[in-house]
């Protein structure tokens, strides 16, 4: 790195002056190639400004810092160590000209100081009001599950405090232990989910909707009571004295505001020894406290949780769910649902999780030997909060029969078990109880040559039966949507009898899940108005390894994935559906 090179090129720029380059030095504790020292132009005022060139610069940019941060006007986008953030490096791409990126940089520096000190960029400590919290002084995190009801209320919360420290006294053990993390929520479950054993105790949860826009507090200096009494006075004083007397001497608040642009901020603070009065006029403050400590709030409800994913909301939510088959395709479909939002399922399956089953199943050697059912329920139970998974060991046909499962209080059915004559039972009992329930079927080939899922409702033209065809000559039934040639063995049998299984990898039960959560969500959305038929050819090669046929179904798919609408396949011999449409 040449550093008359760069100071030249600086020099050059009219809006900077007064350079110095100094090689391998450090600022603000981070280590640089070259550290340059001069003055920005920014309104017609010389800015003294400190940058910082990475060793690394291709892939970290450079930083540019503010020199006399702590005389510095608040304003957005430069933090208390005076370093202004100049790009969002999430999906930029970093031109490797070294010169040309130092001025563009600069120039960016510029900018965001410009549009800081005339306050054109006022409303970005809105939108990133949590980055400007979370810089506090002092600052405590905690994990917090926002209630779903948008009023003051009782939560409960714990502190990770560990143990006393041999030797340790104990103002060094509150010293250490306050820098520790809490978790917060309404819901008692919630401690059993994410696994918080320390003792519980009583805080409050204030919901504000503020009618003029609440500014982050200055981040370099502590936080001051006078900023929390200015939220506490937007609170209803009524519900808050009815609630604090069941919190204890530390009070941690916890604030969700509304900001009037729909912006929502959560908050916390924690007020050690704190007593609250009321002024004249019916409003909140703080009398008195001993320690004032903000608390950055890490959002663990499910709803924030989903905001992340790419749906707009959770249109799956609402919908009561069947999984019947809990195999290789049922586990990783199941697991893309409740990732989705879904959160009652019915889950059905007879048999145990064995040990030739791990290496194409979801699960692992820890659910070994347990029903499959069970064990998925288990396994989401401990790892995805707000979903109700009812396990059911059992073939569908007798729970059906029995009466432990009505399909009538279910809205969509998801048919994962690879079992034509399952699938056609159901597609039978459907149509014969004329149950209007949308189902979406999902199956694999062999040794990965292919997989299909499709979705049939009863009112739409074609179904599951529309798939089978007769053998003109030996009048066997026959799947006409097969990638394999009929009459071939295909089943290996490692065990004997009733050892018999079809061999797949989990990557073909991957994409059978991923086109069924598709279809799914479509079906949802109602962007599915007719029966449709997808199947995705694959490569073959283990197939044909192997020295088995294809069909001419497989030879005659020029696509990679084939899409096939219900009037299309229906079969004008169905005894099912036929009868309904006059065929």
């Amino acid at each position: 790195m040449d550093l008359m090179t760069i100071q030249d090129s600086l020099l050059d720029n009219r809006k900077i002056a007064a350079v110095m380059c100094k090689k391998n030095a450090t600022y603000s504790n981070k280590a640089y190639a070259c550290l340059v020292t001069c003055e920005i132009s920014v309104l017609d005022m010389w800015i003294p400004v400190i940058i910082g060139i990475p060793y690394n610069w291709k892939l970290d940019l450079m930083d540019v810092y503010v020199e006399d941060k702590d005389n510095f006007p608040f304003i957005p986008h430069i933090d208390t160590k005076g370093k202004v953030c100049l790009f969002d490096l999430e999906g930029i791409l970093i031109d490797p000209n070294l010169c040309g990126l130092l001025n563009q940089c600069i120039e960016r520096a510029i900018h965001v100081i410009s549009d800081g000190l005339t306050g054109k960029n006022r409303s970005d400590f809105l939108k990133e009001f949590d980055l400007y919290w979370c810089q506090l002084p002092g600052i405590r995190a905690i994990k917090f599950s926002v209630p779903h009801e948008k009023q003051m209320q009782i939560i409960h919360y714990a502190e990770k405090r560990g143990k006393q420290r041999s030797k340790e006294s104990y103002a060094k053990y509150l010293q250490r232990t306050n820098r520790t993390g809490l978790f917060g929520t309404a819901n008692h479950l919630d401690f059993t989910t994410w696994n918080i054993l320390d003792t519980r105790k009583n805080g409050i949860y204030v919901y504000i909707q503020a009618k003029t826009y609440i500014m982050p507090p200055d981040a370099r200096k502590k936080l001051g009571i006078d900023y929390i009494n200015s939220l506490l006075c937007l609170a209803d004083s009524h519900t808050f004295f009815s609630v604090v007397s069941k919190v204890g001497n530390d009070k941690v608040l916890l604030f969700e505001v509304r900001q009037p642009n729909n912006i929502k901020i959560c908050i916390g603070v924690m007020i050690r020894n704190g007593i609250f009065s009321k002024t004249e006029d019916d409003k909140i403050y703080v009398k008195s406290y001993s320690i004032l400590q903000p608390l950055s709030v890490r959002r663990v409800d499910k709803k924030y949780l989903m905001s992340r994913t790419s749906d707009e909301c959770n249109i799956l939510q609402a919908k009561k769910y069947l999984m019947i088959g809990c195999g290789s395709i049922g586990g990783y479909v199941l697991n893309e649902m409740v990732k989705s939002g879904c959160e009652d399922i019915t889950l059905v399956d007879s048999d145990l999780l064995k040990e030739e089953n791990v290496f194409r199943h979801l699960l692992g050697i820890e659910y070994v030997d347990e029903y499959k059912a069970e064990a998925l329920t288990n396994y989401f139970g401990k790892n995805i909060s707000g979903i109700r998974l009812k396990p059911l060991d059992g073939e569908i046909e007798n729970l059906v029969y029995d009466g432990d499962v009505d399909l009538s209080d279910y809205d969509i059915i998801i048919s994962a078990v690879g079992n034509n004559n399952v699938n056609r039972w159901l597609n039978g009992y459907l149509c014969e109880n004329a149950l209007e329930i949308s189902v979406i079927y999902a199956w694999n080939e062999p040794l990965d040559i292919g997989c299909h899922v499709a979705y049939i409702r009863i009112s739409h033209e074609g179904c599951y039966e529309c798939f089978f065809g007769r053998d003109y000559k030996t009048q066997e039934l026959y799947d006409m949507t097969a990638y394999c040639e009929r009459g071939q063995q295909i089943t290996k049998n490692l065990s004997g009898c009733g050892g018999s299984f079809i061999p797949y990898g989990s990557t073909v039960s991957l994409k059978s899940a991923m086109m069924s959560i598709d279809l799914l969500k479509k079906v949802v959305s109602g962007r599915c108005v007719e029966n449709v038929l997808i199947s995705v050819k694959g490569e073959g090669y283990y197939y044909e390894k192997a020295g088995l046929k294809t069909s001419d179904v497989f030879k005659n798919q020029s696509e990679s994935i084939l899409t096939v609408k219900g009037n299309e396949f229906v079969n004008i011999n169905c005894g099912i559906c036929g009868s309904c449409y006059g065929i």
